[in-house]
């Protein structure tokens, strides 16, 4: 499976990437991501989280919603209130937003958690905070919350197991520099089809 990036990919995705270097926050090492993990009735549910000013983040949802797509964006405080993870104290949050990319629970949230352990795990962190049971929070760093939303979008509505699992295995053969590049593709209001063209690369074959 050929994923690297052309000349002319590579281009644009070092125009929409974030304003960072790769793997680092421009905000003093700031987590730019996290993961909750909440019990409800129906069992578990993981949602991922991207961690914005509320200026940028009101910026994007005003971008996405001039193209007719949608963007739920919450106070940081209304999603963290009660963490119990140091990363909720450590910084100070007021004027933050929790801007949410997707909620997962059952068969996909299964066939993504194998990618979210060797992913957390590379980075030194522990994921049982969101892959055990009960409630937790996990903070991200942005190379690593890069790689997971793009498992997140991908994910979510597909419906064959084997296609869930290519989807990870796909990502995880993925270098930064290229998930950074899909990363962008996939949120950017003017690639509506962003995500369905990352599904077709990576499951296309099944």
């Amino acid at each position: 499976m050929k994923t690297g990036l052309d000349s002319t990919q590579a281009s644009t995705a070092t125009e929409d990437a974030p304003v960072s270097s790769f793997g680092s926050s421009v905000y003093g090492g700031r987590p730019t991501f996290a993961m909750t993990r909440r019990e409800e009735a129906h069992g578990g549910e993981v949602t991922l989280y991207e961690l914005l000013p509320e200026e940028q983040a009101a910026a994007r949802r005003d971008r996405l919603e001039r193209r007719g797509r949608s963007l739920t964006v919450e106070s940081f405080e209304e999603v963290f209130e009660d963490s119990s993870a140091v990363e909720a104290t450590r910084w100070e949050w007021k004027g933050w937003t929790a801007v949410k990319i997707a909620r997962l629970d059952g068969g996909r949230f299964r066939s993504l958690s194998p990618l979210i352990k060797d992913t957390v795990d590379g980075a030194e962190l522990d994921p049982t905070a969101v892959t055990s049971s009960g409630a937790g929070d996990l903070f991200l760093p942005e190379t690593v919350g890069v790689r997971l939303a793009l498992a997140f979008r991908g994910i979510k509505p597909l419906q064959r197991v084997d296609r869930m699992r290519a989807l990870c295995r796909g990502i995880a053969r993925m270098g930064d520099e290229e998930c950074y590049y899909w990363h962008a593709k996939c949120r950017a209001p003017s690639s509506p089809n962003g995500e369905k063209a990352l599904r077709t690369l990576l499951t296309d074959h099944l």
